[in-house]
């Protein structure tokens, strides 16, 4: 019989960390400060390796006997270990298989080992002694469902990746868009890999730098907030007319990148040009809460309650003078009116008998709110007054 071959999945563990010898609010490992960072990794391991044991122990009495071949008919054996990697724990993933497993097989896999996490692989509590009189940490420890789960080729791909790109710390308009920009490249534009990959950078910034990505985002988010840009929701997307899903179309804007953002504020006929629109979900329902996750594990409080209604619209007033607004784009066009407002991402995504279906269906707007009486009043036309000049002619 040949040997077995050896493959490793790698995923980053969660962990958050109290400290009895200095009580406070528990903190996630990767804001551990430098001074401490050593000490508590050290403590942490060791606790996690005295725990293996056991969790393999339950595992035994408690799992049903696995049939491999619902998974792969190659696989002999899938054991789960933690491992300390570029000084942080990971959960890894052994299996044994007959022979190679090939992508199709290791998806599956990945698959497999996902299902498992939801069923309490790598969850836990436990307290870690010090050496010598101190009382020792109090740890939570939990695998992330939507934390990447990486061979050890795509995880060496990764980090090659991350080489050269600026370590942003400190959260400023122009900081925001690169950290948007490094996480939509690093996740293919995965949104549940986005949100984790997000909260885990912030989680590792001062709470003040978290508070600041929040106020821009959600600044950006009020900023596009206009009906001409709603008006090309529409058309991209089937619920856009709902206020929860404009929200939602906003938030996938921005995550897009700033370029795209002020273009399509500037003309969301602009849209047409991208490439997503209308061939997969335009919405991102969860990146506007994703600083408020990290923050409410940094300080035990809401992102929302802490900052001053005074310094969010200093950071919106900031925001806004890179923005130039396209004209109409604060008109409520009616759908008889969105064709020739929106040419170009019209005809690429609704055929005329969909447009004259939409017209159909009547008014898009309430016409008998005040905002939008206010927003579709034709503006008044300055009158211009004949001046004579010298020679009789006027201008």
């Amino acid at each position: 019989m040949s040997e077995a071959v050896e493959l490793k999945l790698y995923s980053p563990l969660q962990i958050d960390i109290i400290d009895r010898d200095a009580p406070g609010h528990a903190i996630p490992f990767q804001a551990a400060g430098c001074d401490c960072r050593s000490e508590y990794t050290r403590i942490i391991m060791n606790a996690l390796r005295a725990l293996q044991p056991q969790e393999d122990a339950r595992n035994a009495f408690t799992a049903m006997k696995q049939n491999w071949a619902e998974v792969c008919e190659k696989i002999v054996s899938l054991t789960r270990s933690v491992e300390l990697i570029l000084g942080r724990p990971y959960n890894v993933f052994t299996c044994r298989s007959k022979e190679k497993l090939d992508a199709e097989e290791v998806n599956s896999l990945k698959q497999h080992c996902r299902n498992q996490w939801d069923r309490g692989w790598g969850e836990g509590y436990a307290h870690c002694p010090r050496e010598g009189p101190g009382l020792g940490l109090y740890i939570r420890f939990w695998q992330d469902t939507a934390a990447p789960l990486l061979t050890r080729e795509e995880f060496n791909r990764a980090r090659i990746m991350a080489w050269g790109r600026i370590s942003v710390k400190k959260i400023t308009p122009d900081t925001f868009w690169t950290l948007i920009d490094q996480a939509r490249v690093s996740c293919g534009g995965n949104q549940k890999e986005t949100v984790y990959w997000l909260t885990d950078h912030l989680l590792a910034m001062e709470p003040e730098q978290v508070l600041n990505f929040h106020s821009i985002l959600h600044g950006y988010m009020e900023l596009s907030n206009k009906y001409g840009l709603w008006n090309a929701a529409l058309i991209i997307q089937e619920n856009g007319r709902y206020s929860g899903g404009f929200d939602d179309f906003r938030a996938w804007l921005i995550f897009q990148g700033k370029e795209t953002y002020l273009a399509a504020l500037k003309d969301p006929d602009s849209l047409a040009d991208i490439p997503a629109c209308g061939k997969e979900s335009c919405w991102f329902a969860k990146l506007p809460y994703v600083a408020n996750i990290a923050y409410e594990r940094l300080t035990g409080r809401s992102a929302y309650h802490d900052i001053s209604p005074a310094d969010y619209r200093q950071v919106v007033a900031e925001l806004k003078k890179d923005i130039v607004y396209g004209p109409k784009i604060g008109y409520p066009h009616e759908w008889s009116e969105v064709e020739a407002y929106l040419p170009r991402l019209t005809a690429r995504l609704l055929t005329p008998e969909e447009v004259r279906a939409c017209i159909r269906r009547g008014r898009l707007w309430n016409h008998d709110d005040p905002a939008i009486q206010k927003a579709r009043a034709a503006p008044k036309k300055k009158k211009t007054r004949s001046v004579k000049k010298k020679d009789g002619e006027t201008r």
